[in-house]
């Protein structure tokens, strides 16, 4: 090899990475108008709903079909009603564990299959069980492609009507659920979370939330007693979204389900009591160490059914309903107080609540809080601008929009409506009367529902670190000691 080409190497590649480096700068003169220039965003496409068919075999089971054969997959959920909306006073995860239990044994086919055993045969259908609890009921469910529909639907019956509900699992699935539950005990934003949600809702069920204490009172006997008085045909909605036809949905639930007969137990009764805040305006809970504050308001809601829902909505994105919304744009971007902030509103049948929720250093929680609530009363005097309710108005009816795209997201909002004892013909009514709010419904709902002496505010975190700026937030507050908090109390105090 010659000695000379080691050196003329390195000089060549400078020249042609000069070369490169030349080009690439003149590339944005260049460009051709109309083709590098990124094209304009289209028309909002209209969403077209699809089809929903409904039945009721004659043991009571109600059917829900959703066809959808663009996509060879059928999810299916079989959905019993009530839910923790249920649950006995001091036993909040009582639904939950019962959900999940069910999952760690079934009998199949006369066949008793453990919970590896179960999930091996819901893999080799190239699908997977799952199962939750939601305030409305316990969900049991599962997505395979359609020529495995049937034997899908013959595991996810087998889960709800004959569970093992073992001891060994059980105790396991409880040590699980309270290791899970020491990390929103030990973070600031999430026990302000659980707190203010508590204190909004008091003696009502819907402020109900598991704890270690419920967790560790429920017992085997009291799940096998929900087991018993919920899995019932008349209690029961079998949804199946996707590649199926009414016709074959209804011969599969007849064949696999038919049969079902129940007990004879009466089965639990919902609880629907109002929002009943026992809490002062302020609560304070220190959280000695915490690196950060977490900040959350609260205000009163309205129902599920209320007239003034769709407002409630617009005016909760309004606030806090993304980035650019409300409080993103006071206390982040002008403010750099937080790296974000939310608003969400829990509507129920009794009424609702509404959280506006941010994190922040000690220093500032005070001053977080403050502007917050000004927010929240400002929406009240100011209604929102043309582009900024159309803005709104777009993330909502987007977000809508998405649930339709997947068969999963679909078989949700069936459920979530039904809970809700909502008809399933009103989903077509959702984007024209969130279209039909107006910005001076917004303001008034704002004006009505978010007045200073309506909000409450909890603010958990590091009190010393925060100096005395939380006090003067509110002379009045009570102050609480994180290890002193009692979640299961309206007042929030032991």
């Amino acid at each position: 090899m010659s000695p000379a080409l080691p050196q003329r190497l390195p000089h060549r590649l400078r020249r042609a990475t000069l070369l490169v480096s030349l080009v690439l700068a003149a590339l944005p003169a260049a460009a051709t108008p109309g083709v590098d220039e990124p094209p304009v965003p289209g028309a909002p496409r209209a969403l077209a709903l699809p089809d929903i068919h409904e039945d009721r075999l004659p043991n009571g089971l109600r059917l829900v079909v959703v066809p959808r054969p663009s996509v060879p997959l059928v999810s299916v959920v079989l959905h019993l009603a009530p839910g923790s909306s249920a649950e006995p006073a001091g036993r909040a995860g009582l639904s939950s564990l019962t959900a999940q239990l069910r999952l760690k044994g079934a009998r199949v086919g006369g066949q008793a299959l453990s919970a590896s055993a179960l999930a091996q045969r819901a893999e080799a259908l190239g699908g997977a069980l799952d199962a939750g609890a939601s305030r409305g009921g316990l969900s049991t469910s599962m997505t395979v492609i359609t020529p495995n529909v049937a034997q899908a639907l013959t595991l996810v019956a087998a889960v709800v009507r004959d569970p093992l509900l073992a001891a060994d699992e059980l105790e396991r699935l409880k040590a699980q659920t309270l290791d899970s539950l020491k990390i929103p005990l030990a973070d600031p934003m999430q026990l302000a979370s659980l707190a203010a949600t508590q204190g909004a809702w008091g003696a009502s069920v819907f402020g109900s939330q598991a704890t270690p204490a419920s967790v560790g009172r429920i017992t085997l006997d009291e799940i096998r007693e929900l087991q018993r008085r919920l899995a019932q045909p008349q209690q029961a909605t079998l949804v199946m979204v996707g590649d199926i036809t009414p016709a074959q949905a209804r011969d599969l639930a007849q064949q696999t389900l038919g049969d079902w007969r129940g007990s004879d137990a009466s089965p639990p009764s919902a609880r629907r009591e109002p929002p009943a805040p026992q809490t002062p305006r302020t609560v304070l809970v220190n959280l000695p160490g915490a690196g950060q504050s977490g900040v959350v308001v609260t205000a009163p809601g309205v129902a599920t059914d209320s007239p003034e829902r769709r407002a409630a909505q617009l005016a909760t994105a309004v606030l806090g309903g993304g980035y650019s919304a409300r409080l993103g744009a006071e206390l982040r971007i002008k403010r750099g107080l937080t790296y974000g902030a939310t608003a969400v509103h829990d509507s129920q049948a009794s009424g609702g609540i509404l959280k506006a929720a941010a994190q922040t250093k000690p220093s500032t929680a005070a001053e977080l809080a403050q502007v917050t609530m000004d927010e929240m009363q400002r929406l009240g005097r100011e209604a929102p601008g043309a582009d900024e309710l159309a803005a709104r108005k777009a993330s909502l009816i987007g977000g809508f929009s998405r649930q339709f795209d997947t068969t999963g997201g679909i078989a949700g909002i069936v459920i979530s409506e039904l809970e809700r004892g909502r008809q399933l013909a009103q989903l077509r009514q959702v984007v024209p009367e969130i279209e039909a709010v107006s910005a001076e419904q917004v303001r008034d709902y704002a004006a009505r529902h978010w007045q200073a002496s309506q909000l409450r505010t909890v603010i958990v975190g590091d009190v010393a670190a925060s100096g005395p700026t939380l006090k003067a937030l509110d002379p009045q507050a009570l102050s609480l000691e994180a290890a002193a908090l009692d979640l299961e109390s309206p007042t929030l105090k032991r």
